[in-house]
């Protein structure tokens, strides 16, 4: 291999300058959280008075149904934030999901080291996902790992060796992308060891594999990236990295088995459902075919009313088919990133309607099928949900008014089941009510 796109191994830190050092954060995403730190003030806020409500179902939301582990994601500074776990500590929790911490941007901004150094500091890029490991197992949680594998949040580095393909490019990718298995599952095995206990049953091995904006001849296309060009496709042509990264998980994560899953987003939609769905039920033929272990899909359910036919009376049923086809092949199904897009009404009470009305609907709906096992929140209050993001104009409620049916001018969302200000709010009711419904 060349040493002009030699990837630094544990062993062998890559030295770049503080300009470098930035450009990778810029590759990784810029979400790096490796210290204790205050809430991050690039968020809106509620505006207008906030709906007063007074929560009618005291059960933990964790306490109410023993088939579904319920739990929320965290990462950042919420980890740290002693106001949002001791909310989180009162509802029960399950399931801890590392939001960020295992994305490859975030383990490898600028090298397969594992660390980066800044100002004369190093900085343990496991930091993230060990805080929540430590938090979770106080909570009497574990944690879910989420998007080992996926074509966004890439370095800087692995980008650029993508984009220029210089001699060797292809190897040196493989050579990182293998070596990113080894040693988070390595790290795990550490982890069970420190605990006593598998800290880590289940672990997403590639995100949202689909371009569902991009649909030709009824199919979506695959997520562009350096991971779908460092790969050759399988014989039926499905990408032959996520082959590999089942392939990988399987062999480096034999001693503590976690529970490996796809996970993919809006297939709940009638807008992007109906060729999404068919999309993911192929790939995972194709993935059993080979004879890869897959053990459960997950479905991110990021709800959109505007993309649904009546947003008034969403209709899950052909959703509900979809899960039953998805539990036919033998595979456990996880609800794993739910909220509800508001952006297309104004009044903060009619908004807090519309989220308590379609999570209610949606979570009954879906646990009618025995194979719905897991459910998390995400995020676990508004004043955390990516949708608030305007630290750029590139930034989620920076753009929302461009999304299709979006009202010209959004309101601060309000997309979740507690307030800014930790307050429960109807939809946290309304989730309570579906979980008790099949307990």
């Amino acid at each position: 291999m060349e040493s002009n796109i030699s990837v630094a191994m544990p062993e062998k830190r890559l030295n770049l300058s503080r300009r470098d050092f930035c450009s990778g954060l810029i590759g990784a995403g810029s979400a790096l959280s490796l210290a204790p730190r205050a809430l991050a003030g690039h968020v809106c806020k509620d505006l207008e008075p906030k709906p007063s409500y007074r929560s009618s179902q005291p059960t933990p939301l964790g306490a109410i149904n023993p088939r579904i582990s319920w739990g929320t994601h965290l990462e950042g500074a919420a980890i740290y934030d002693k106001g949002v776990i001791d909310v989180i500590e009162k509802e029960k929790p399950g399931v801890m999901a590392i939001g960020s911490g295992l994305k490859f941007g975030n383990l490898h901004p600028l090298s397969i080291s594992f660390e980066r150094e800044t100002d004369g500091q190093k900085f343990s890029t496991w930091t993230e996902a060990d805080d929540i490991v430590s938090l979770a197992s106080r909570l009497g949680a574990r944690v879910r790992g989420d998007a080992i594998v996926w074509n966004d949040w890439l370095p800087a580095w692995v980008t650029k060796l993508a984009r220029e393909r210089p001699k060797g490019w292809r190897d040196a990718l493989h050579e990182a992308f293998e070596k990113n298995f080894q040693m988070i599952f390595e790290h795990f095995e550490e982890l069970d060891r420190q605990y006593n206990k598998t800290v880590m049953p289940w672990c997403g091995v590639v995100n949202e594999p689909f371009a569902y904006w991009s649909v030709s001849f009824g199919k979506p296309g695959w997520r562009a990236g350096a991971w779908l060009d460092a790969f050759d496709p399988t014989p039926d042509g499905s990408p032959g990295y996520i082959h590999h990264a089942f392939d990988l998980a399987e062999k480096y994560s034999r001693s503590s088995k976690p529970a490996l899953y796809l996970n993919e987003a809006n297939c709940d939609t009638d807008k992007h459902g109906p060729v999404l769905r068919s999309a993911m039920l192929a790939l995972v033929d194709s993935l059993q075919a080979s004879g890869r272990k897959i053990d459960a899909v997950g479905l991110e359910s990021h709800l959109q009313p505007e993309w649904m036919n009546d947003r008034e009376k969403p209709d899950w049923r052909l959703f509900v088919r979809f899960l039953k086809e998805l539990q036919a092949r033998g595979l456990s199904i996880y609800i794993t990133e739910l909220d509800v897009n508001d952006c297309s009404l104004v009044d903060a009470a009619a908004r807090d309607r519309l989220v308590a009305d379609y999570i209610g609907s949606f979570v009954s709906a879906v646990l009618e099928v025995p194979a719905v096992t897991m459910l998390t929140n995400w995020d676990f209050a508004d004043n955390l949900s990516w949708y608030r993001d305007d630290s750029s104009p590139g930034s989620t409620f920076s753009t929302l008014s461009r999304w299709p049916g979006c009202v010209a001018k959004p309101s601060c969302p309000r997309p979740t089941i507690y307030d800014e200000d930790l307050a429960p709010k109807t939809a946290r009711d309304a989730l309570a009510k579906a979980l008790a419904v099949k307990g």
